[in-house]
């Protein structure tokens, strides 16, 4: 084989379009050796490996930006912990396609169950202990609070710790990450809650009622054999914590670079 090749020959020896070819060149992941007599590119032998490993890397869908770092990086350690970090993205995207997919197939949305995604948040939890349903009073007081002390309240949890008719429950507060809580009293915990997928069920029902709403979205994860990351929450919105909805996380999400 000559050792230089047509865009046509070079198409045909990598199995990349002609238009892939082109594109690539465009963006800088890869440049004709010369033009021929006639003005057409010319590729060489050696570019066969690299731009099979390019057309490789875009297939597994990582992003550009992340191929020419790794095109230009000599460093051997460095390029194993970039391809790592590709396979974490990779199963954290295998991750929320197989919840959606799960969900799609469970019927959810019939049975009013539906998938949100929670972002990334810092809450601050108080332990409590109260009936079912009368914990309205702990949120007030220890809102309250934080808005003495100008802490923003962006969403309100409930945690069920234990018990049956006295419930030992940790109600929580997300707030701005870089608040100042040497000044909370009796704080139980301060919680990076990283980003998550989570299958929801509104709960309209007396609030004494919640645990029957608990009850309905164990069945239903069990049923259809969701794997739950964490706790089930109680989470309240609007000021008289009238909109609650019953949240069981069921993947962690990871951010993934610009294309």
């Amino acid at each position: 084989m000559s050792k230089f090749m047509t865009i046509q020959d070079f198409s045909e020896r990598t199995g990349v379009s002609k238009s892939a070819l082109r594109y690539y060149e465009s963006i800088n992941l890869l440049h004709s050796v010369e033009r021929n007599s006639s003005g057409y590119r010319v590729y060489s032998d050696d570019q066969v490996e690299k731009i099979k490993l390019i057309s490789s890397l875009r297939l597994a869908d990582v992003p550009i930006k992340d191929i020419q770092m790794y095109l230009k990086e000599d460093d051997d350690k460095i390029r194993q912990k970039m391809m790592d970090s590709w396979i974490q993205m990779i199963k954290a995207r295998l991750d929320i396609l197989n919840v959606s997919l799960r969900y799609l197939e469970s019927d959810s949305a019939n049975n009013q169950f539906y998938l949100i995604e929670k972002t990334a948040e810092t809450i601050v939890w108080f332990l409590a202990e109260s009936k079912t349903g009368k914990f309205g009073e702990y949120f007030i007081k220890r809102g309250k609070e934080l808005e003495k002390l100008n802490i923003p309240i962006k969403s309100c949890y409930l945690k069920y710790l234990s018990g049956k008719d006295l419930i030992k429950a940790q109600i929580g507060f997300g707030v701005p990450s870089a608040i100042q809580t040497s000044r909370l009293t009796e704080i139980g915990i301060i919680e990076q809650m990283a980003s998550c997928i989570c299958i929801a069920l509104p709960f309209h029902e007396p609030i004494t009622e919640i645990q029957k709403g608990y009850q309905k979205l164990i069945t239903y994860a069990n049923d259809n054999k969701w794997i739950p990351t964490g706790s089930v929450l109680e989470w309240y919105r609007g000021d008289d914590f009238t909109d609650i909805n019953l949240i069981m996380p069921v993947t962690q999400m990871s951010k993934r670079g610009d294309m």
